[in-house]
C-alpha cells in the first residue's frame, strides 16, 4: 500500500525525489505545473476506479492505496504530460519515430480495474 504522488509542498524534497525516481523526466522544474498534472491524473484514476479501491467502508476517501492504483496515477500523469507536448500533427518523437499518446489508455484502465476472468451479471 502506498500514497499518491504529490509535489504540492515545494519544501518536500523527499516527495520530489520519489517522483523523479519513478519518472526521471517529470517536469519538476515547474512544481505548480507538475502538481496540476499529478492531481489531474489522480482525479481521473479516482473517477474510473471502483469505489472499494478509493473509499473505506464508511465511504470516506482512503489515505493508503493499492500499488496498482498509485502506479496508474503515475502512468496517467506521464500520458497527460506527453499529450501536452505533442506537435500540431499530434505526434511526439524525432528522427522519424513518433508516438501518439492516448490519455487513460487501455493499459492504465486495466491497472485501475483489473480483469479477474470471472463473469459478472448485472
Amino acid at each position: 500500500m502506498t500514497t499518491w504522488y504529490d509535489v504540492s509542498d515545494p519544501d518536500d524534497t523527499d516527495a520530489q525525489q520519489r517522483l523523479t525516481d519513478a519518472w526521471p523526466d517529470a517536469p519538476v522544474d515547474n512544481l505548480e505545473r507538475c502538481q496540476m498534472i499529478l492531481s489531474t491524473a489522480r482525479d481521473q484514476v479516482i473517477a474510473y476506479a471502483r469505489a472499494t479501491d478509493v473509499l473505506d467502508g464508511d465511504g470516506d476517501p482512503l489515505t493508503d492505496f493499492a500499488d496498482r492504483i498509485v502506479y496508474a496515477q503515475l502512468q496517467q500523469a506521464i500520458n497527460l504530460w506527453n499529450a501536452g507536448r505533442v506537435s500540431s500533427a499530434g505526434d511526439v518523437g524525432a528522427d522519424g519515430y513518433t508516438f501518439t499518446p492516448r490519455p487513460m489508455d487501455k493499459t492504465i484502465r486495466q491497472l485501475i480495474r483489473p480483469v479477474d476472468g470471472r463473469p459478472h451479471a448485472l
